[in-house]
Order: structure tokens, then sequence, then C-alpha cells
């Protein structure tokens, strides 16, 4: 059931209550919804935003960046709607590694206190309902690598990033999931003794209003989630390991960039690591990676890599097409339909554009690079499932680096509050988002041994953009995040060190879950949102609903 807007209560206890809609409160009513009826149980889903995304929706998490050049402004970050950041996720699921849930002496406060194969069973249910075809994220390489070379691992895409027209029309038929729209919540009430939740406070259209529950799950995303129990803790001093503990500390995302070219031996193998459909009519991709036993040995932080185009934006690359498709997307209506806002910014690169430059190439380029974009406008707009990006092949073999690499928990790296409030009274978020020098030499460390690799292996080899001397600076400067918001509700045995525990239960409180990339102790290479909905998948067996119902739907506009 789907109400617009209005009130959420009408006085009565929820089963449970679920705050966001986006890819990982979806899994939980997807998850849940077959055995609702039979339980005779009810859940509420509350979304501050409407049915459909825009910049609107996404005002009121605005935050003030203490250094912009480290993190994305929150309104692309972000989406307040039906499905949250499915609007603007791009569809790439990637699970964690083993290594990533190892104690690392080199990487301090690395500690899961849970191990990957209590989650490995749940990536089937993720890979479901985010539509990515399997959770078989590794396809053998044709011949044995040495010197720590990985290429069996692949990434694999939805087919279609915004899931939650997928499974919306299942959601809204369910006579025991009620979503609410245009509900934000404000704040989160406790019991007299600070021991449950025993209510929220809920800002609606119609003015304020309170929701009750025996449990509550908050599914927001990471920053949101941090706020919202930051404000919690100003009343609370002592809840989430106390004022100045690690509520709102080590935040993290990723490093993600490019200092050098790979240049292939043989210019067709570059087709080894472009996208390609498999049997699951799922898109995948291999990517370079250093083996476990080679990450510990040197002490690197895990890191992935792939071939890619020259940046777009650089007019230098002298291709008709990607100066094609950069003049393309400095037209915002025109590059918000081809991409995410936030790839569409990243793509055109700093103003001011060098357009003439870009029209040179694409007129010179045009009869060369006629068949190029038709198969770009083709798999992109015609084909289904649509190809998630394009490499533009050249005979030389040679192509641009990206890297994805993990970030050190840092616990000077944080979320704090601001004394500006937003539109419903809530502090917003200060964003502290820091990189440490260990962070950048252990992305050039892993560029020196992936050269040694590729050179070993008969693949190829690295040629770097920029002097050696200069090559720290480069990467520091492409240091930057804001998408993949990690570690500040971190998961831990402690409650001193921690927020929640291995099942996501918010220490010391009874009734509260947190659901959300922000409790991860580390970021991994991979993106957050594939491991995120594994999590709230294996959550809804630790919730265990009591049998039998703790409020009946009931007709009317309201919730």
């Amino acid at each position: 059931m789907l109400e617009p807007s209005g009130p959420v209560s009408e006085a009565k206890i929820w089963d449970l209550c679920v705050v966001g809609t986006g890819p990982v409160g979806m899994a939980i009513a997807l998850e849940l919804e077959p055995e609702l009826e039979k339980r005779g149980q009810n859940v509420l889903f509350l979304e501050s935003g409407d049915a459909g995304s825009g910049p609107a929706s996404s005002a009121a998490s605005n935050a003030e960046i203490v250094d912009p050049r480290r993190h994305a402004p929150m309104e692309i970050a972000v989406c307040r709607a039906l499905g949250g950041t499915s609007w603007t996720w791009g569809g790439r699921c990637v699970p964690f590694d083993d290594v990533d849930f190892l104690e690392r002496p080199f990487v301090p406060g690395a500690r899961w206190p849970l191990t990957h194969s209590e989650i490995r069973p749940w990536y089937a249910r993720a890979a479901e309902y985010l539509l990515c075809g399997s959770d078989t994220f590794a396809h053998k390489y044709e011949r044995p690598l040495t010197h720590g070379l990985n290429l069996d691992l692949v990434e694999r895409w939805a087919r279609t990033s915004r899931v939650i027209l997928a499974h919306r029309q299942r959601l809204l038929a369910s006579q025991r999931i009620r979503i609410c729209l245009n509900s934000t919540v404000t704040t989160v009430n406790l019991t007299p003794d600070g021991m449950r939740v025993e209510s929220l406070t809920v800002a609606t259209p119609q003015g304020s209003d309170t929701v009750r529950a025996r449990r509550f799950v908050l599914a927001m995303g990471g920053v949101e989630v941090t706020r919202l129990l930051l404000a919690t803790q100003q009343r609370w001093p002592e809840h989430f390991g106390g004022i100045g503990g690690p509520l709102g500390r080590y935040y993290m995302g990723h490093l993600s960039g490019k200092i050098a070219d790979i240049v292939f031996d043989e210019p067709g193998a570059v087709a080894d690591l472009d996208f390609k459909l498999d049997r699951t009519g799922s898109w995948i991709r291999r990517r370079f990676a250093l083996d476990d036993a080679t990450q510990l040995r040197h002490e690197l932080l895990n890191t992935v890599f792939w071939p890619d185009n020259a940046p777009f934006y650089d007019a230098a690359h002298r291709s008709g097409v990607l100066s094609g498709v950069f003049l393309a997307l400095t037209i915002p209506p025109v590059g918000r339909k081809l991409v995410s806002e936030g790839i569409r910014l990243a793509h055109t690169g700093p103003r001011p554009y060098p357009l003439a430059a870009h029209v040179k190439n694409a007129v010179l380029g045009a009869p060369a690079s006629a068949a190029d974009i038709y198969r770009i406008l083709r798999d992109r707009f015609v084909r289904k499932p649509k190809k998630p990006g394009f490499l533009v092949r050249n005979r030389a073999g040679r192509y641009a680096l990206n890297y994805h690499a993990e970030q050190i928990p840092n616990p000077e790296s944080r979320i704090t509050l601001s004394e500006q409030t937003d539109a419903f009274g809530v502090p917003r978020a200060v964003l502290d988002l820091r990189f440490v020098p260990q962070d950048i030499e252990s992305v050039l460390a892993s560029h020196r041994l992936l050269d040694t690799a590729l050179r070993a292996n008969s693949i190829g080899r690295l040629e770097y953009r920029y002097p050696e001397e200069d090559l720290f600076a480069r990467a520091d400067a492409q240091a930057s995040d804001g998408y993949h918001q990690v570690g500040t509700t971190r998961m831990g045995d402690d409650s001193r060190s921690s927020v929640v525990d291995s099942d996501l239960k918010v220490h010391g409180l009874e009734n509260l879950y947190v659901a959300s990339s922000s409790v991860f102790p580390t970021t991994g290479q991979a993106n957050s949102t594939f491991l995120a909905v594994a999590l709230a998948c294996r959550l809804t067996e630790k919730l265990a609903l009591p049998d039998g119902p703790a409020a009946r739907p009931s007709g009317g506009t309201g919730c």
C-alpha cells in the first residue's frame, strides 16, 4: 500500500518500522513480504521523498563540506525518493573479498565482528534483488598467472539500475506493507530508561506525527542515518559510545582516478577486460587485482584496476568519439539522460571547458567515429539490458588505467552536526572526509606491483601520465568521494568502539537496528550497494519478528 502523504500513526503499534526505501530498505521489504501474511504482521516504511526523484527532494540532505575537493555535493550524492539512490546508482554490483574481513595489522581498526562466510550465503538474495543475474563473481582466467596477478574477478551490473521500478508493483500490492511518502523522521524518542526506542517523530505535509513500533530499522544513507543518531545523542549523551565516541567517526569512501596508462603487448587482449553479456543476460567485466597474499605481504590496501577511455574532458586524447561524448555531457539536460549527475560532472571536468578543441576533434574524427558513435547510442538507448559503459578501442592497445582503492579507517575523518538546521529542524551534517598518506602510498605501490606482474605475464606494461616525483601529489588530488558513505556507525563487539553489533542492532538499545553502508568497518575495493543489500537480507532473519500482529492497517488516506 502506498500513501503519498498524510498522518502515519493512527495510534497503532506496528510490528516493524523501516526508515528509507532505497536498495537496502527495498531488500528488507522483499525478504519480509512472503512471511508477513502467514504471521499476520504489518510493516511500515517511511520515505522522506516522493514517488520520483528531483533536486528539491534532496534539499534536506544538503550538508556543510569542510573540504569540497574531497566530497561530492550531497544534492548529487543522495536521493530522497521512493527507491532512494537507485535513481542515481550506476548498477555496479561487487562483493567484498576475503582479505577485507581479516585483521590486518597495517590497517588499524580494520576488524569485522563476523566472517565473510557468514555473509556470503546472502549474496544470492542480493543478486536477485539487484537484478545482476548471479552471485558468481569469479570467472577463471584462460591461463595461470604469476606474481600475484588476479584476473578472475568480475563485476556484475544490474539489468536496470533503477531496481525499485522492477519491484515496486509487488511491494505496493502487499496488504501487509505500507509505504508512506513525504514522511521525514526528525526525532528518535527513547523510553525513559533509555533502553528502547518508543517512537519516531515524523514530519508530514499535514504536520508532525508519531510512529510506534516493536522494532525499528534505519535503512537510510550513511550520512543521513549518522546525522539522525548524532541528533539523538545530543539528548542521550551516553549512548552510541558517548560524545566523541565511534558515532560519526571513521568516515570513508574510496580513492579512484587515473595516473597511468596500460599498454597491452597484444592490442586485441583488451577484449578480455571489456564488457560482456553473460548467460544470465547481465553485463560483466573482468578487473585486474593483486591476490590476497600479495596484498598482505606488501601491506597494501585492497585495490582493483581496469582499462578505460582517456578522460573525456582532456582534448589531448584527439578522439572524435570521446570529444563528441564530452560535448553532449556538457549540456546538462542531454548529459543527465546519458549518465547520473555525479558521473556527468566527473567526465566533464573543471571549467572553463576547452570547447573549441573538442569541436575540432569531433569534426576531424567524424568519418572514422561514426560507427563507434552508432554502437554507443545503440547499446545505451536501444539494447536491453543497456550496456553500462563503453571502451573505444585503438590499434596501439593503449588505455587509461582506472583504479578503485580502499581507504584506511581514520577516526579523524568524521561527520558532526552543524548549528544550522534543515527545513524540518534537524541539524545539518558537517562532512570532514579525510585521506591520509597511507591511502596514497598504497595506490602508488599497487601500481608498481601491477606493472611488474603485467610484464612478467606478457600482458603489457604501465606508462605513467606524470613524472615520478609528481605521482603522489596527482593521486592525492584525485582522492575524493561522498557517494560510498562508510564507517560512521561501524559494527563491532564493543560499544565503546562501535555503534552496532554483528546483527546490526545498536548497542544498548533493544529494538533499534541500522541497515546501511555506514556499518562497514572497512571499505574494501568494492562499492557499497551489494554488500549493504546482502547484510539487509541477513538482518531480516536476525530480526525474528514475534508471532502475532501488533497492528492492523485501517482504511482511509492516512498511513
